[in-house]
């Protein structure tokens, strides 16, 4: 299953997948740089597709997807990727927003959750935060990684 498949056959994103990065906000595409933007497959707006549902309209949910065929990897792998201020009082914020992630791969989005993927937290301005030892560990838990201003999808995954 491609990952334009696994969406369609998602509740409430069935038609959200876009090519390349057409489902990013213009203010956002510039903070994603693909090392081969032919290998990108396609993006969807998690956040605007689940917004009006009243099971999500309160809850801190996460951005995008980005699909990515890297040229060591026979199937796509799926960024899940927040765009959000890096401060040290909104690092508690991104941690609950991918645990709300995770839970909604566990249930409506588990086709998505079959694919290899890295969560990825990029700043939308400066990048200023000290971690204290519980909001570390829950980095590490949740699989979190903080790329600064700009994710960089190399052309090989490692």
């Amino acid at each position: 299953m491609t990952a334009e498949e696994a969406v369609d056959a998602t509740p409430h994103l069935q038609g959200k997948w876009r090519k390349g990065l057409q489902a990013l906000r213009p203010e956002d595409k510039p903070h994603i740089q693909a090392a081969d933007t032919r290998a990108l497959t396609g993006s969807f707006d998690l956040d605007s597709a689940l917004m009006r549902l009243p099971e999500h309209a309160l809850a801190n949910r996460w951005d995008f997807g980005i699909g990515y065929l890297h040229e060591n990897r026979d199937a796509e792998c799926l960024y899940w990727v927040e765009l959000h201020t890096a401060s040290d009082r909104e690092v508690d914020v991104v941690l609950a927003k991918l645990r709300w992630l995770r839970n909604w791969l566990d249930g409506d989005g588990k086709a998505l959750d079959a694919f290899e993927r890295d969560f990825v937290w990029v700043s939308s301005g400066s990048t200023h935060y000290t971690l204290n030892g519980p909001q570390r560990r829950a980095f590490a838990d949740l699989g979190l990684r903080q790329t600064g201003g700009i994710l960089s999808i190399p052309k090989d995954r490692r």
